[in-house]
């Protein structure tokens, strides 16, 4: 069936008037639950021949007021010249606390090489520091796009390059452990809120088959959810969480309905990156590398449309508010930050 262009009334509101803005190169962000955003803006500084990179970060209420809770220099004071990098940044369910996941680049010295490799920093939503009882490491060391679960007290987080290992740790307790001992995960999305996690493996049944598991973080328990044939990118949990989507391949997103796994939906789009929209027929796609820019076109699920959004003008980066009112874009270049209303 030929794609079908439909009129653009799934587009945005007030298109050329966004209803909040951020003025910094907002390179990595983040929504909370109830619409606050965090944004790490890198900064480069020159030490004698070394320029090493750190973050400054900031959140923003709803109204767009924002305020800066980490300054680098102060965050990773000199010397010694140390860089981290900030890759990713999530709230905790219930909006008050921040996972920091990033590479550190240590310096050498006369006792060690350079060295560089992933942390996690935990943080109130001010930017005060929490430790970890016990840990003689500033940091949560080894570990990268973690989570806060829904107790405020428990971080999941994965461990290697991939596939990848699941640890969690108490900030209570300080006890830190390794889940689903003896599997690996070839990707996996974060339900922080009901504490587990949905992932793609191959060696979690007898017959070694690709699928789509649920993973209780808590009590370790794993729960097949449907075989696939092939996994490419993107896997993503509906706002409802009865769907899960992702590129099956290089050319067509998978949308399986957990009430009834057996019969998936499959739309071809060409790759790229997406996010669902509030009543989950739709999805906002952007076509491409995910580090590259691109236009946002909505794409019918269930109906073969094709909408394109914001005139059709490129952004780096996007995410849909989690109560689906709002999106969030990135401009190329300087990564200024602005939020547009969906209707």
């Amino acid at each position: 069936m030929a794609a079908v262009i439909a009129l653009p009334h799934f587009a945005f509101a007030q298109q050329e008037k966004p209803i909040m803005e951020i003025a910094h190169d907002c390179q990595v962000f983040a929504v909370s639950s109830n619409n606050k955003i965090v944004c790490a803006v890198p900064q480069l500084k020159r030490i004698k021949k070394i320029i090493i990179q750190r973050a400054d970060v900031y959140v923003a209420s709803p109204n767009g007021k924002d305020r800066e809770i980490i300054e680098g220099e102060k965050f990773m004071p000199v010397p010694p010249p140390q860089s981290y990098i900030v890759n990713s940044l999530s709230w905790s369910p219930d909006g008050t606390r921040i996972a920091m996941s990033m590479t550190q680049q240590k310096p050498a010295t006369d006792e060690e090489p350079s060295t560089a490799g992933p942390a996690v920093a935990l943080l109130e939503e001010d930017g005060r520091e929490i430790k970890v009882p016990g840990s003689k490491d500033r940091f949560i060391e080894q570990a990268a796009n973690a989570t806060w679960l829904s107790d405020n007290v428990n971080v999941a987080y994965l461990i290697g390059a991939g596939p990848y290992k699941i640890g969690r740790i108490s900030t209570a307790t300080g006890q830190s452990s390794t889940l689903f001992e003896g599997h690996t995960f070839d990707a996996l999305f974060w339900d922080a809120a009901h504490n587990q996690a949905y992932a793609i493996s191959s060696n979690l049944n007898v017959q070694n088959r690709l699928a789509i598991f649920a993973l209780d973080l808590m009590k370790e328990g794993v729960r097949e959810i449907a075989r696939i044939d092939g996994y490419q990118s993107g896997l993503g949990l509906s706002p409802s969480g009865k769907k899960i989507a992702f590129f099956a391949d290089g050319d067509a997103i998978e949308v399986i309905d957990l009430a009834n796994p057996s019969k998936p939906t499959k739309v071809r789009v060409g790759m790229g990156v997406f996010a669902w929209s509030r009543d989950e027929r739709r999805v906002l796609l952007k076509r491409g590398p995910a580090d590259k820019s691109g236009e946002l076109i909505w794409v019918g699920l269930y109906d073969d449309s094709f909408t394109p959004a914001l005139h059709g003008l490129e952004y780096h980066t996007f995410e849909i508010t989690p109560d689906g009112s709002a999106v969030i874009v990135t401009e190329p270049g300087r990564n200024i930050l602005r939020m547009f209303s969906l209707q």
